[in-house]
């Protein structure tokens, strides 16, 4: 019996990490030029003092966009079908710099206070995508986030997969429900270094650092 809980606790934390690593279902297309990255954050309610999405790419080694990059973005008011997705126009989303959000002085991008969700859009060339297998995110976050590479989920916070696993959340739905998470808080930079220097992990002012496993696309 000892030795069967041993190994149920073994499989649980391995298939915890896997999650951590990549929740791609299928391996996302890396292309030499016109990737898109959809994130999307969502605050755990109304009422929270912040909220914060600042993230950063690598790939073999180098970085492809990083705090201060330039985003679209938008604050849904409604659920908006296919923002994710790579052909999704979205031409009349404002722009701004990465991170997004407001409250303790760690975002290039506010928002108003109490917004629940925000959406948005990174559009970058990958110059050694031919020879690249994975990219690497850095994901300083309050409360939850999920992150589309090229139209296929490739990541989401844990708070959100306790929440609704393999859905996406509507637009306010992680009101009340998903666990606060603390972003690192520490001052908005262009790029601010020391920021992907703390803990990785899902606890309080630490970064999630998703894996993805890729294939290369073309040239796009």
């Amino acid at each position: 019996m000892f030795r069967r809980i041993i190994l149920c606790i073994l499989v649980i934390s391995l298939s915890a990490w896997i999650s951590f690593e990549t929740h791609a279902a299928e391996r996302p297309k890396l292309y030499t030029k016109d990737n898109v990255l959809a994130a999307g954050i969502y605050n755990n309610a109304a009422t929270s003092s912040d909220l914060s999405l600042i993230i950063r790419a690598d790939v073999g080694g180098e970085t492809i966009f990083d705090e201060g990059y330039e985003i679209g973005y938008v604050i849904p008011k409604k659920d908006i079908k296919g923002w994710n997705e790579v052909e999704f126009d979205a031409s009349d989303w404002l722009l701004g710099r990465a991170g997004i959000g407001y409250a303790d002085n760690d975002d290039n991008t506010t928002v108003p206070a109490g917004t629940l969700s925000v959406y948005t859009r990174y559009y970058f060339d990958v110059p050694n995508a031919k020879s690249a297998k994975e990219i690497n995110f850095f994901v300083d976050y309050d409360d939850a986030f999920i992150l589309w590479l090229n139209g296929v989920e490739v990541a989401r916070s844990q708070n959100i997969e306790n929440v609704a696993p393999g859905k996406v959340p509507a637009w306010n739905e992680p009101i009340g429900k998903i666990v606060d998470h603390e972003a690192t808080i520490l001052a908005a930079g262009r790029p601010n270094a020391a920021r992907w220097d703390r803990a990785e992990g899902w606890g309080q002012n630490q970064i999630a650092k998703p894996v993805v496993e890729c294939d290369f696309g073309g040239d796009a």
